[in-house]
């Protein structure tokens, strides 16, 4: 059962929804006011969707544009956070994409099945990795991703800067092998 768009977040649930630590959006809270999820009195936060929509498009613009946190109070306080909300809503509308287009997990039927789906017990850190169809659009970061290697496989080398991007790509590699 999954929640609808209008429904409050828990903390865990948006820092698995926008892909970052839990102690990130409460570091985010502390630099932004106008991130102020409601809490609780046994101190639990609940997102409510703008407050949801705000830290998708401060993820936006602190990771994937890379303004720093000075850049993005300013971003905020030039209209009140819409730019960064309209941002975070785009975010929000790829991911939605892309968990749409994805292949769904094979059902479990009998305890024979869930040992090929999970070989090494509930707590494996092997997981089945997810296809994507190839006409799933793509988010902000993960067409920088595909451009930069286009870029990167066309480089000659006799370029001059072919050393930097060498590395660049070796990084890169390096990266996305830890992701996946």
């Amino acid at each position: 059962m999954t929640k609808g768009a209008d429904a409050f977040r828990s903390i865990g649930e948006v820092a698995r929804l926008l892909g970052v630590a839990p102690h990130v959006l409460r570091y985010w809270e502390t630099q932004f006011p106008l991130l102020k999820p409601m809490k609780r009195p046994d101190g639990r936060r609940y997102y409510r969707p703008e407050d949801v929509r705000l830290a998708a498009g401060l993820c936006t613009v602190l990771r994937d544009e890379g303004l720093t946190i000075r850049g993005a109070k300013k971003l905020l306080a030039r209209d009140r956070g819409a730019t960064v909300r309209e941002r975070g809503l785009e975010r929000l509308a790829g991911l939605a994409d892309i968990d749409e287009a994805a292949e769904p997990l094979p059902e479990i039927d009998s305890l024979e099945d869930e040992a090929d789906v999970m070989p090494h017990g509930p707590r494996s850190r092997h997981r089945r990795r997810r296809t994507l169809p190839d006409k799933v659009p793509l988010s902000g970061w993960l067409a920088d991703v595909v451009a930069m290697n286009a870029r990167l496989r066309d480089l000659r080398p006799t370029d001059a800067a072919a050393p930097r991007q060498q590395e660049t790509l070796a990084r890169l590699r390096d990266a996305l092998a830890r992701i996946c």
